[in-house]
């Protein structure tokens, strides 16, 4: 069992809101999606020219990284 507490506040409104069946041990689009914020000198792939910014997650397991927009858009859409 995982400890809430210890959870960032966006992860823990999506493990309330999702469950925590298999938290951090796989994820996928079907999941409640959330974002995190990350350092990385890494370029964003949406094509702004910017850096990597925030990591899109789902089930507690990062699944994709771009600039806050583009996980953002990804957040919301699931595209």
């Amino acid at each position: 069992m995982i400890d809430l507490n210890k959870l960032s506040k966006n992860a823990r409104s999506a493990a309330m809101r999702g469950g925590t069946s298999g938290w951090g041990q796989y994820g996928s689009d079907t999941q409640i999606r959330y974002m995190e914020e990350i350092k990385t000198r890494k370029r964003c792939r949406c094509g702004c020219g910017g850096r990597k910014t925030h990591v899109g997650m789902a089930n507690g397991v990062g699944l994709m990284s771009g600039c806050e927009f583009s996980v953002r858009r990804w957040v919301k859409e699931g595209e």
